[in-house]
């Protein structure tokens, strides 16, 4: 992941992107991207080499944007119910705010930059095991449905948040997310 801070060039090429991938029929170009942003081809090469490079930094944005959630709440909470809403919460908020990363995360677009498949692989299989982690610290500490497994909990939790971004890329309709929040914790904590 990404270490430095993004310069505010950089930033606006990205959102331009995330912008651009919002539309599923608009195919990114380093020219569609310097119209987006209002500047030359050149202007955007003094900030990025390729393409691939911005697809790259987009990626590592939507990582930090999603693993720091699950690294933050096990700091500042105790309570697994409270972690994963924290986690839930933030999730909704990120993918309604950027629909064109919540296409990136659904694999949209994994074909424009070499390794980025395997990168939302990789993504998808941490945040897996950090969620099914928290649920077995709450399954140790007896805040489980005795009927429901972590690796039961993780699923549902994942599929929601799929949903979510399912829901961002397609426009489909949704329950509201505390409604959400609600069924998962119904059918996961005592």
């Amino acid at each position: 992941m990404a270490s430095t801070p993004l310069k505010p060039g950089q930033m606006r090429i990205l959102k331009a992107v995330a912008t651009l991938l919002e539309n599923p029929g608009a195919r990114i170009t380093i020219a569609r991207v310097a119209r987006e942003v209002g500047v030359t081809d050149a202007a955007i090469y003094r900030h990025y080499r390729s393409k691939e490079d911005i697809f790259q930094a987009l990626m590592d944005y939507l990582e930090i944007n999603l693993l720091s959630p699950l690294n933050s709440v096990q700091q500042e909470y105790q309570d697994t119910r409270r972690r994963l809403e924290m986690v839930f919460m933030r999730y909704m908020e990120f993918f309604v705010g950027h629909p064109g990363l919540a296409r990136i995360f659904m694999g949209h677009g994994a074909s424009e930059a070499t390794g980025l498949a395997s990168r939302l692989q990789m993504l998808n299989a941490k945040l897996r095991s950090q969620v099914m982690q928290m649920l077995r610290y709450g399954e140790a500490q007896s805040d489980l449905n005795t009927y429901t497994t972590p690796e039961q909990g993780t699923e549902l939790f994942y599929g929601m948040i799929i949903a979510a971004a399912m829901a961002q890329v397609y426009d489909f309709p949704q329950l509201d997310v505390e409604e959400r929040w609600k069924i998962y914790c119904q059918a996961v904590f005592k």
